[in-house]
């Protein structure tokens, strides 16, 4: 009589019969901190750094794992917008024709 192996591998051979596998797992809902940080052309650390300081876009924690919600990346970009000042408001002078 054969006894049952103590080390037996998960997932098992019948659970992974049973899986059902997908070719498009649909739209990316997260990214982690490399891909975010490429995203926002930052380095990797200074989103660590925001992070730490508790700044930065808004993220979520999957265990150890840091991931971000694309448009929480996009609304944080968004409040850092500047719109260019009019150089005739500012009275400096134009060059070129009037």
């Amino acid at each position: 009589m054969a006894k049952e192996n103590p080390q037996r591998r998960w997932p098992t051979a019948e659970i992974i019969s049973r899986a059902v596998f997908s070719r498009d797992p649909g739209p990316i809902r997260f990214v982690d901190t490399e891909a975010a940080a490429l995203y926002l052309s930052l380095e990797a650390h200074t989103l660590e750094c925001y992070r730490s300081l508790g700044d930065g876009p808004a993220f979520y924690k999957f265990g150890r794992y840091v991931r971000y919600a694309l448009p929480d990346l996009e609304a944080w970009a968004e409040q850092y917008r500047k719109e260019p000042a009019r150089a005739a408001s500012k009275g400096i002078p134009r060059n070129g024709p009037p």
